[in-house]
């Protein structure tokens, strides 16, 4: 329809403009007395009036009648208007008669049942409403097929059917014959000697079907994946030596009675070549040491054309971090193949300095400009330094506000300034949780908690929480503003009321606290807190009562300096890096209260390991004792079992025991942790883990432990879980198997905790 649309429009105009023109017969010119349109339905009179510059009044125009029809047509609602007039009152009655083009009415889909009619609506071109154009029906029939043929449905027929109304409308039926599904068979490969069918198969996206494909995508035929999986075998034989490789077109045999495809895939390997030499010049900025360092291609070694895209690209980062964010780095190849050698050299062309321009902030509706601002290492008017950008990035996502973090950058007003647009998706900071858990110690476990992370969008946190079990109740309070008027100065103050059962004793403690701390370098942070608490220590068994543990009220006032070190790449969900706690608490003396010590170190490592695994390393060690001859409260000693400490075991089961089995808790603490993660997505990890920890003392039950640091006297566990960030914050399940069970211990624990990994 739309064909005959475009064939008569501008014949119409002409038949218009040649009547307008005819002489004598014709009506004469006169004065417009009224204009009429007849013949729209869907299209208001009003609307159509707005195009229409005949005016009731005047003199007829023939020139603008001609573009009055013009305009009319332009609308893209009419396939005919033709105009005549009549006498009428001494002047002329200028009537418009249009044909409307129809619109699309209902659209109905019948016989869809693997694909959701929501699907294919979303999909297809034709809209309720909209003008109804034939080529649009056409390329909908297209968009369905291919969205079967993605699905894997290969011989999905699609029929459409059409029906006028009588209000101008076409209602638009579309049957869809969907067929048996066709998989991917087998795939296949000649002319490959270098390597097996199965090694190329690795490379492609496409792939065969398997026995499990209704939960993935495997075995589908996808016409434009498999014109990319050319190139990506191709990329493969490049990166392996054979620079003069050719992958031929793919050649399908498609069986509609087994409902299956083959593919193969011709090669014309060619020979394999070598590395001849490698050219790297310096210059007065970097010396062709200094450039060779981050070149990882070396003479003789197999050509790899990616390994060389990375080798400029790490020379084009060392220029970057220097100020010179436009140098222009080109591997340059000369290729022998009489001996079948490719002799590389890189070129660079530095350009001019760029400084820091703009610094823009998108996207921070809650979180204030200055928050995020204070986590760049770049200010503007600042040497551009790429290096620094990417910290800064990285200290912005650590704030743990977003969701998501772009940095861009731009050219300048100026050419020596580069801009930096940072981009932010907020995550909801504040938060309302309640929780319920079970655990074979503590039974019922209740959790409830208030907290603000972001607190007005100045980077606060207040947090007020409470957990309630059959062997403690605890409340908690604390306020933390992490940059003192955009300082590296934190201050925090803490207030709380905890009811503990360790099994052997009860203890109660009431006290408050201040925090000081301050980063000293990009990595590192030194810290100083104060804590005053009242301890009630009851229900000590006359039986077990010794010099520190006994039915009494205690005072503490500690002072607690620490050290940190932290280079995590992400402090959610790090990757790789460092992260090294060194921490000494003294109470007691001039502070007043029980006199006592405590120190520790912890060490936690991440690496990525094979694809998306990542390895993480988790160690600590403490050691806490009286002095002035007191000795270390019950309340301060070291208990292990949990979460977050040896999973698989509780309190009950690790360190020294009173004559009746129960822990007493050590003086001494060791712990090494082993994880192999896979991040699944981005908040969703899964991982294994193999533990193993002790705590060392005095006790009238040393069976699984002794009284002092021994590698040999530990216990360990192995077991599996999985880590996720839900609304709340950090969750993770998991279950511990005990390797060394002792008489009267179960099999393993079911762990649940809150908080990251280590």
């Amino acid at each position: 329809m739309m064909k005959n649309f475009r064939f008569f429009s501008p014949l119409l105009i002409l038949l218009a403009a040649l009547w307008f023109a005819l002489p004598a017969w014709a009506e004469d010119e006169g004065i417009v007395q009224s204009i009429k349109i007849v013949g729209n339905k869907r299209v208001h009179e009003s609307n159509i009036r707005y195009y229409i510059q005949t005016k009731v009044g005047e003199p007829l125009s023939r020139p603008q009648v001609r573009k009055d029809i013009e305009q009319i047509y332009k609308m893209g609602h009419f396939k005919n208007i033709q105009v005549d007039t009549h006498p009428l009152g001494g002047g002329l009655e200028v009537i418009f008669t249009l044909e409307e083009i129809p619109s699309i009415g209902d659209i109905r889909i019948v016989g869809n049942k693997k694909i959701e009619t929501e699907d294919i609506r979303e999909k297809i071109s034709i809209k309720e409403g909209a003008t109804f154009q034939d080529h649009l029906v056409l390329s909908s029939v297209e968009e369905i097929k291919s969205l079967y043929q993605e699905k894997g449905y290969f011989f999905a027929a699609i029929k459409v059917e059409t029906e006028t109304t009588p209000d101008n409308l076409i209602d638009i039926g579309i049957r869809v014959k969907e067929g048996e599904k066709v998989s991917v068979e087998r795939i296949s490969f000649s002319g490959n000697r270098k390597f097996t069918d199965k090694e190329l198969r690795k490379v492609l996206e496409t792939t065969e079907d398997t026995w499990y494909s209704f939960l993935t995508d495997d075995g589908i035929y996808q016409k434009d994946v498999l014109k990319l999986d050319r190139f990506r075998v191709e990329a493969f034989y490049q990166d392996n030596g054979y620079y003069r490789v050719r992958v031929e077109e793919p050649q399908i045999k498609v069986n509609e009675k087994e409902q299956a495809i083959y593919i193969n895939i011709p090669v014309q390997e060619g020979p394999l070549y070598r590395v001849a030499g490698l050219e790297v010049k310096g210059d007065d900025l970097l010396t062709e040491e200094e450039l060779l360092a981050v070149v990882k291609t070396k003479k003789g070694d197999i050509f790899n054309v990616t390994a060389l895209r990375e080798d400029a690209l790490n020379i084009g980062e060392l220029y970057s971090e220097k100020g010179y964010a436009y140098a222009d780095v080109n591997p340059l190849t000369k290729i022998d193949d009489e001996a079948k050698t490719v002799h590389l050299a890189i070129e660079v062309e530095k350009g001019r300095k760029v400084y820091v321009g703009k610094i823009e902030i998108q996207g921070n509706v809650e979180t204030r400009d200055n928050v995020i601002r204070r986590e760049f290492r770049l200010q503007e008017g600042d040497l551009f330094d790429s290096r620094k950008l990417k910290r800064s990035k990285q200290r912005i996502n650590n704030l743990q506000f977003f969701e998501d973090v772009k940095i861009d950058t731009r050219r300048g007003e100026d050419r020596d300034r580069i801009d930096v647009v940072t981009t932010v998706t907020e995550r909801p900071t504040g938060s309302l949780s309640v929780g319920a858990g079970f655990s074979s110690v503590e039974n019922l476990i209740f959790t409830a908690s208030v907290s603000q992370n972001n607190l007005f969008g100045r980077g606060q946190r207040l947090v007020f929480n409470t957990s309630l079990s059959s062997i403690r109740t605890d409340f908690n309070l604390s306020f933390t503003e992490p940059r003192i008027f955009d300082t590296e100065v934190l201050l925090g103050i803490d207030a709380f009321n905890r009811d503990s059962d360790f099994i052997s004793f009860d203890s109660r403690s009431r006290g408050a606290g201040i925090r000081v701390g301050k980063s000293i370098s990009e990595y590192d942070w030194v810290g100083l807190n104060y804590r005053y608490e009242d301890v009630e220590v009851s229900n000590v068994d006359p039986a077990d009562v010794t010099e520190f543990l006994r039915n009494e009220n205690r005072v503490t006032s500690r002072l607690i300096p620490s050290y940190v070190r932290d280079t995590r790449d992400d402090f959610l969900n790090p990757s790789k890096g460092w992260r090294h706690v060194v921490r000494f608490e003294i109470a007691g003396g001039i502070l007043g209260g029980s006199d006592f010590y405590k120190t520790g170190y912890e060490l936690t490592y991440y690496h990525p390991l094979i694809g998306k695994l990542v390895g993480a390393l988790h160690g600590e060690i403490y050691h806490a004792e009286g002095y002035g001859g007191e000795q270390l409260p019950a309340f301060e000693r070291y208990f292990m079992g949990g979460s977050t400490s040896l999973r698989g075991y509780t309190i009950e089961q690790v360190g020294p025991m009173n004559a009746t089995g129960d822990p007493l808790g050590g003086t001494q603490s060791l712990l090494f942790n082993a994880e192999i993660q896979y991040p699944f997505t981005k908040s969703f990890r899964g991982f294994v883990f193999y533990d193993r920890g002790n705590v060392y003392g005095d006790g009238p039950d040393l069976s699984t432990t002794k009284r002092h640091f021994d590698l040999a006297e530990m216990r360990q566990s192995v077991g599996l879980g999985i880590r996720f960030l839900s609304p709340f914050g950090p969750v993770g399940l998991a279950y511990g198997y005990k390797l060394d069970k002792a008489p009267g211990d179960s099999s393993g624990e079911f762990i649940f905790s809150a908080g990251g990994a280590f």
